[in-house]
This record gives C-alpha cells, sequence and structure tokens, in this order.
C-alpha cells in the first residue's frame, strides 16, 4: 500500500521532450508551421499578417481593418457569417496589434473543410460593408470613451509616447477626432496592401494530418492572392527626456502608476537570467513588490513587473493602481526593492521558490497542441529556434543569487526608469 508519510521523491526537471512545429510551403511560397499533437478532433488555424500599427498611414487603420474581415465578404454577409459559424460550433478571433493582423479559427476537424471555405472567402474577397463599418466604427468610439475615464489607460497612452515618441507606431495617440477621418476607402487600400500571400504565414495545430495540409493547400495555396512581399518602414524612437510625468484627471480616487526601461531583446545572452530577476522584483504573487507594497504597506491590491517584447524593441514595466495618498510612498518603495537586489543576495529558498514556479509555468506552456504552438510562435517571431526554450531551462536550473545582484546592479538602477503617473493631484 501507498505511505502517505513518506513524501514521493521530488526530480530535477532536465529536459523537456516537446512536440516540434514542422514547416511546409504552399505552391504560393506562404509558409506552413504545424504541431500535429492530441487527442481532441479540433484544429486551430492562425493567418498571420505583418498588418499591425506599425505600417499602418494614420491611426486606428490596422485595428478597423482587421476587424471589418468578418462584417461581409463577396459570398456572405455578416448574418451569414456568424450565423455559420455558430451553426458548425466554430470559433473566429481577429486581432491587430503592434505588427501584426490575425485571422484566427478554431474548428472541430470534422467540419473544417466547411469552414476554411468560408474563410477564405473572408480573407480573400472582404467588402468592407459601409452599415457595418459605421456601426463599427460608432461602437469603438463609445469603447474609446469609456476606456478614457481609466486612470490606468491614460497613464498607459502617456508611457508609451514618454518612452517612443508621440510619432512612432508603438506610441498609442489615437484620439476621437481619429474616428471621423477613417472611411472605407482608407481601409480598403490598407487590406489590399497587407492581406495577401505575399504577406502571410499559416500556424495551425491540433490533429493536423495530410488532408489537413491538402485543405490549406487548396484554398490558400493559389496565385490568385499573391502580390509582391512588402517593405517593412522605419521609424526612430524618440524618448521624452524628462523621466517623470503626471497626467491629471480630476476626482480620481486612484492613480495609475507606469515605471519602465528598454529591455534586451529575445536573442540578447543575459535575456533567460533576467527574466528571473524580474519574477523575483515583481513576476509573481509572492514576489518583492507584491510581498511589500500589497502585504506590507497595503497600498494597492495588485503590482506586478514584466517584460514586453516586441519585434523591434522590448521594454520592462512595473505597473499598479494605488490611492491618491500614496503614490510618493509607493515610488519610494519600488526603488527600495531594487536596490535591495543590488545589495542584498536572494536568499536560497526564495530563489529555489521563483525557479519552482517558473518551471511550472515552463511546462505550462508547452501542454497541449494550442499552447505547443503559442510556444513555437513566441520564437518563430524573432526569427529564434527552439534552442531557446534549451537555453532558458539551463540558464533557470543554474542561475545563482551572485548572477543576478550582478545583474540588478547592471539594469535595476531607478534613476534609468521613466515614470508615469495618472490621477489626481
Amino acid at each position: 500500500m501507498l505511505n502517505r508519510n513518506i513524501q514521493p521523491t521530488v526530480n530535477p526537471i532536465e529536459h523537456i521532450d516537446m512536440v516540434k512545429a514542422e514547416k511546409r510551403l504552399l505552391s504560393n511560397g506562404i509558409p506552413v508551421y504545424f504541431v500535429n499533437a492530441g487527442s481532441q478532433d479540433v484544429v486551430k488555424i492562425d493567418f498571420i499578417f505583418e498588418a499591425g500599427t506599425w505600417f499602418q498611414p494614420a491611426n486606428l487603420i490596422a485595428s478597423l481593418c482587421n476587424s471589418m474581415l468578418e462584417e461581409g465578404s463577396a459570398n456572405y454577409s455578416a448574418a451569414d457569417i456568424g450565423e455559420k459559424f455558430d451553426f458548425y460550433g466554430a470559433y473566429i478571433q481577429l486581432t491587430a496589434d503592434q505588427n501584426y493582423g490575425y485571422f484566427n479559427i478554431i474548428s472541430l476537424g470534422k467540419h473544417l473543410k466547411t469552414i476554411l471555405e468560408i474563410t477564405e472567402n473572408l480573407i480573400k474577397h472582404s467588402v468592407f460593408p459601409q452599415y457595418e463599418l459605421e456601426v463599427l466604427i460608432d461602437k469603438n468610439k463609445q469603447k474609446f470613451l469609456l476606456e478614457n475615464q481609466k486612470v490606468k489607460t491614460l497613464c498607459q497612452k502617456k508611457f508609451t509616447q514618454v518612452m517612443f515618441g508621440e510619432v512612432h507606431p508603438y506610441a498609442i495617440t489615437n484620439k476621437i477626432e481619429d474616428f471621423d477621418q477613417i472611411n472605407r476607402e482608407m481601409l480598403l487600400q490598407f487590406y489590399q496592401s497587407y492581406y495577401h500571400s505575399g504577406n502571410c504565414r499559416i500556424i495551425a495545430a491540433g490533429q493536423i494530418d495530410e488532408s489537413v495540409l491538402a485543405l490549406l493547400e487548396a484554398h490558400f495555396g493559389g496565385s490568385d492572392w499573391q502580390r509582391n512581399t512588402i517593405e517593412t518602414p522605419k521609424y526612430e524612437i524618440s524618448p521624452d527626456p524628462q523621466k517623470f510625468h503626471h497626467v491629471e484627471k480630476a476626482n480620481g480616487i486612484q492613480s495609475a502608476v507606469r515605471m519602465g526601461k528598454f529591455w534586451v531583446p529575445k536573442y540578447h545572452p543575459d535575456y533567460h537570467a533576467l527574466s528571473v530577476l524580474v519574477t523575483i522584483l515583481g513576476g509573481y504573487f509572492g514576489s518583492r513588490l507584491m510581498t511589500n507594497i500589497r502585504e506590507e504597506k497595503g497600498y494597492t491590491y495588485g503590482i506586478g513587473s514584466f517584460v514586453l517584447s516586441l519585434k523591434h524593441v522590448s521594454y520592462l514595466i512595473i505597473t499598479t493602481e494605488v490611492g491618491n495618498e500614496y503614490i510618493e510612498p509607493t515610488l519610494k518603495e519600488i526603488a527600495i526593492e531594487m536596490k535591495r537586489l543590488q545589495t542584498e543576495l536572494v536568499s536560497e529558498n526564495e530563489l529555489e521558490t521563483v525557479k519552482s514556479y517558473l518551471l511550472g509555468e515552463f511546462l505550462r506552456d508547452f501542454d497541449g497542441p494550442f499552447a505547443l504552438a503559442g510556444s513555437f510562435k513566441a520564437i518563430n517571431d524573432f526569427d529564434l529556434d527552439y534552442s531557446f526554450y534549451d537555453d532558458s531551462l539551463h540558464v533557470l536550473r543554474n542561475i545563482t543569487s551572485e548572477e543576478l545582484m550582478r545583474l540588478a546592479k547592471q539594469y535595476l538602477n531607478s534613476e534609468d526608469f521613466y515614470t508615469v503617473v495618472a490621477g489626481s493631484k
């Protein structure tokens, strides 16, 4: 019988055997990366276009163009699209970020042929109907007005402007007047310029066999939507010389705080070790910032630090919301925690706790076909290979407190951080 008085043996994770993505080229050159894994008859296919804000000629165009892809095509009205996806139990998700426009579908394998037929028509022959566009603009206007009443939204907008400069595409500069400048012709031109096979890659996950690849070839491998590859525009980063900024929001009970600095890219030799350091600082519930500022001081319900890796630049950001009377004490305590990491060695017990937490997160990133595809995309976006994860595991298992202190002295100097506070003075 099992003796429950004896603790099970804990074995260190030496290596993770993961299902790696394979690559196939369609006849028109579109790369298809596929992860054949999972026991359920479900398939997720992501169509990824370089069509984010980096490429838009004016505010809002990238996001509105992406959203309009499900509002009507040559063969289907918006109502038809919604009805068919519901009938077949399929799901469509459209998003646009700083660099990419995404058209993602999830479907049962047995209905994939029908779903791909509809998807092909939406991607290749979207018509941007005027009425649906007006409804979408009006809905986004209302959402914009609501969001811009929140101090966290005002703070994040100002923070990106301070970090990158107001004309950089990574800076959030949307204004309510921008909605009135958008018209159908602008969106159509953006769509025709960026949503085509010369600017597309596909990531598929689930039960991906030759029949699924044949369907992708049949619907998306032709020359009917082929155009030249795009040229990526170049932008200069122009950070504000002033390190501290305040955005006034009258009568606010709380203020939002953003502190950040430019960070190393994913291919940098310090990246993995710095991920451990950022986690200790504010990357999990038991972090230094949470323990001090939330649990001991009671200034906030939550505070965290994380690294945002974008295609052209990365940055570290610390985010929180605090009562107006706690702004200065919070900023002071953040600086104190950075200084502690520079002057005091992380205890063996804390380091082991963080290593265990990160190992658990590491395993979760490869749990299931969709997670496997997401982990592949996280390296494929930056032209990295799977050795990135081997290096991450090696660093995680071998990093020392002395190395963390060295990195803290190099990268966590509070005077290097940009600080933005939004709220009532």
